[in-house]
């Protein structure tokens, strides 16, 4: 092998860009953070303005199925929503709340399989597990979470077309 076929190959690795491409990851990952976050505090706020002695607010507090689904909902939705606007289209959107969702719902049916009540916890540990599903999905789907444009640039790569 030639010096020049060498330096050529060496360019083509696919490791070469994987500083940028890390770096896109973690930002993305951080981005979608700040809509779960604001998700997380709009459920607070909720919660927090249902006066006491209402009829909801019986069905309605921490450690109840109803507020786990609403604070679910309240994480994932604005993440869905801003996943959509940067372009990722409905998709990758969606598959990105089923990716948060179903480690709480694991969470669920694990603790009725054994005889919980829906505990506490759970409402505690619900943002890590959404993160962390958020995170493999993101892991799984590197290639389209680390492209500049989100979904049109790859469908765009995924299709060969030229725009």
């Amino acid at each position: 092998m030639s010096e020049k076929d060498l330096i050529e190959t060496l360019h083509q690795h696919p490791t070469r860009n994987l500083g940028p491409q890390v770096r896109r990851f973690i930002f993305r990952f951080l981005e979608l953070q700040i809509p779960m976050g604001l998700g997380a505090l709009v459920c607070y706020l909720v919660s927090h303005l249902i006066p006491a002695s209402s009829s909801i607010a019986k069905v309605y507090h921490p450690g109840t199925y109803l507020y786990t689904m609403g604070d679910v909902i309240f994480l994932t939705a604005p993440v869905v929503a801003w996943m959509i606007f940067r372009g990722h289209g409905w998709r990758h959107s969606l598959d990105m709340a089923v990716a948060m969702i179903t480690p709480v719902a694991a969470i669920i049916v694990l603790g009725q399989t054994a005889g919980y009540a829906l505990l506490l916890w759970l409402l505690t540990a619900a943002y890590p597990v959404m993160c962390l599903g958020m995170l493999v999905y993101m892991l799984y789907h590197r290639d389209h979470v680390t492209e500049r444009t989100g979904h049109h640039a790859h469908s765009i790569h995924e299709h060969g077309q030229k725009g």
